[in-house]
């Protein structure tokens, strides 16, 4: 166990008629119809009697009472012509509208039905419900009007999964296997036709073409591989190992990138890149899975594809296979293709019916350093950054599939332990220390481009493209405009530390152990809200422009407006210790938190109600914690990093936003 460190260390300070029926002869009854509508009833004076009737009735009697009338007098019709009869309005009154409009009017239509009701309901009346109720727009507005969102490359390339088959499973196996040393140039060169010609078997092509029998028993003895990406880690780390292997594939260098986590889809040059201190490492797996849908995405569109170039970059040189064009492999990945969206619809909503019941898988990783660790913070691109008291700063990979996590890197520039992080979607870092000093980090070269001195210990960070802000052990505010050379000016009004702040546009948010919540212009560079309801020092606060959430050393969770500054709801006695660590999401509206009392909690956000808790994730105190719709990472004074999915039953979960 990690040495006991004192408060100041851990980054926080206290702080909706005709006559009767019987009269008419059956056979008046069929069809039943007024005039104007078909064939009149007999018996009744001909046709012109009955509307004769019937108007002199509509004449005479209100609406309502004309509604009696033919209820009444359907009450006293037999059964078997009253079935006639509800046959006959039934058939009147039931409209297909879905068949006689045009497709894209019943798709507006029904976009206004809950989801719900458009799967449980109208794709069950008939086939050609089924067909417009099935369409992809449809059910892309149901999904956006959610508010949800969707990596719409990577689940495009997922539904062409099934239709890719063997030919990008075992391009990413034999990529892999290449590149750990198992497969040299040779055996890849024999290995090329064997894919072709299996493709084509499953596709429907070639079924007279042969394998030879070297590729043959080369192709058995690869198992297919699922997922694109599950292997990503250990190729990393085997590239990282091994460096360069000769005759190995390697992926194609991209240009420099301003946002390293900006895909422009399959026809560009997008290649993930993480970082070692002795150099660029790819991931293999996401990079042969793109490959495979540039090359697919060509030939779709009758460009050359790999095997008309021998294969060309993905499997080297090689003499061209027997099968070469018309593969009918899957569509092409533009940016105008069509994405299945019902899938993407039921996966988003069991996902949050995940959230609701609790279910979820939990991995815990321990000693991930050999100290204490106060601060983290994930993204989508599975990066995972740790800071802790062993004055260092770890980039990790996060694996798509279960818990694993792998150690990518590791950044020494500070003396003290390192309380506070924050990196953008770019290769910028941002840490604050003990040590008074906030380092701006610079991802591709694991330099530090600029440190910031400060008079006491850094205790909270934020900082987008315009500001960096800092709050110190000091009291001070200090907020430096990165747009204009570091310039830096100072905010004060705070009695006791600083110890959490958030930023949103130009209005920050402070919380301090003088129990007060402050939130600035700093534009105007005034403070134009004080919120102080809050018995003990506050030590932790989100906030997503509208709202905030803070928790404090008094155990409490309070929810309040922050443009009026009122408060909105109070969960007293939400711990039974401090509450150290709270974030929130109003669309899924959860807030979860985390605390001294070494336990984590799910509470809803309109109700304050408990949700869930999780009591044995950590085995001593909770100091942060981050969570997406699919996972909540948080790391603790046992030195572990825990991840709890709540995605662990959907394939690609990763994939919902």
């Amino acid at each position: 166990m990690a040495a006991t460190g004192g408060a100041a260390d851990e980054g926080f300070d206290d702080c909706g008629s005709p006559r009767q029926a019987e009269s008419l002869p059956p056979k008046a009854i069929e069809p039943m119809a007024l005039a104007g509508y078909g064939p009149s009833w007999d018996g009744l004076g001909g046709g012109e009697g009955l509307e004769s009737l019937v108007h002199a009735l509509q004449a005479s009697v209100s609406p309502q009472t004309c509604t009696q009338v033919a209820v009444a007098l359907l009450l006293r019709v037999p059964a078997d012509m009253l079935k006639l009869a509800m046959l006959e309005l039934d058939r009147r009154l039931r409209r297909d509208f879905i068949g006689m409009l045009p497709s894209e009017i019943s798709l507006r239509i029904l976009q206004f039905l809950p989801a719900t009701e458009v799967a449980g309901s109208a794709m069950l009346v008939s086939r050609k419900w089924y067909a417009v109720a099935a369409q992809p727009w449809l059910w892309r507005r149901l999904y956006r009007r959610q508010g949800w969102a969707l990596d719409t490359w990577r689940w495009a390339l997922y539904c062409s999964h099934r239709k890719i088959g063997d030919v990008s499973r075992l391009l990413l196996t034999r990529s892999i296997m290449q590149v750990t040393g198992a497969v040299t140039s040779d055996s890849a060169a024999t290995l090329a036709p064997a894919i072709a010609i299996r493709s084509a078997r499953s596709t429907g092509c070639g079924q007279g073409t042969s394998v030879g029998s070297d590729a043959q028993r080369l192709l058995d003895s690869i198992a297919p591989v699922s997922a694109m990406e599950s292997l990503a880690t250990a190729t990393a780390e085997a590239m990282a190992s091994r460096g360069a292997h000769a005759g190995a594939w390697q992926p194609r260098t991209p240009p420099p990138p301003t946002d390293l986590g900006h895909r422009t889809g399959p026809s560009s040059n997008y290649s993930l890149w993480t970082r070692t201190q002795t150099g660029r490492v790819a991931d293999p797996a996401e990079q042969m899975a793109w490959d495979a849908a540039r090359w697919i995405d060509r030939g779709q569109r009758h460009h050359p594809s790999p095997w008309d170039s021998g294969v060309g970059v993905l499997l080297g040189s090689t003499p061209k296979p027997l099968i070469t064009r018309n593969i009918p492999l899957a569509p092409a990945l533009g940016r105008n293709s069509s994405i299945d969206w019902r899938p993407a619809y039921a996966d988003y909503h069991q996902l949050l019916a995940n959230w609701r019941r609790g279910r979820c898988h939990v991995d815990r990783w321990e000693a991930a350093h050999p100290e204490s660790i106060y601060c983290l913070q994930f993204d989508r691109r599975n990066r995972l950054f740790t800071g802790s008291r062993d004055h260092t700063v770890r980039l990790w990979h996060m694996a798509e599939v279960g818990g694993h996590i792998t150690q990518l890197a590791t950044l020494r520039g500070h003396t003290g332990s390192v309380l506070t992080l924050q990196a953008d979607n770019a290769s910028t870092l941002v840490t604050g220390s003990s040590d008074a000093t906030v380092c701006v980090w610079d991802l591709q070269s694991c330099t530090i481009l600029h440190r910031l001195q400060h008079a006491d210990a850094v205790l909270s960070l934020r900082f987008t493209s315009k500001w960096l802000v800092t709050a110190c052990k000091d009291r001070v505010l200090r907020i430096w405009r990165r747009d204009q050379g570091y310039e830096m000016f100072e905010l004060t009004g705070h009695t006791i530390a600083v110890n959490a702040i958030h930023l949103h546009g130009d209005v920050l948010v402070s919380a301090s152990g003088d129990r007060t919540i402050r939130v600035w212009d700093l534009t105007a560079r005034t403070c134009v809200l004080t919120l102080n309801e809050h018995a003990r020092g506050v030590a932790c606060l989100d906030f997503d422009g509208e709202y905030i959430v803070s928790g404090s050393s008094d155990r409490s969770i309070r929810v309040w407006d922050a443009k009026t500054g009122a408060c909105l709801r109070t969960i007293a006695g939400a711990h039974s210790d401090l509450v150290r660590t709270v974030m929130f999401n109003r669309r899924m509206d959860v807030v979860v938190s985390g605390s001294y009392d070494e336990s984590i909690k799910i509470w809803s956000l309109s109700t304050g109600a408990l949700l869930h808790a999780f009591r044995n994730v950590h085995s001593s105190r909770v100091f942060k914690l981050m969570f997406d719709c699919t996972r909540i990472v948080s790391c603790s004074h046992d030195r572990s990093v825990s991840i709890i999915d709540f995605g662990a039953n959907i394939p690609n979960a990763r994939l919902l936003v």
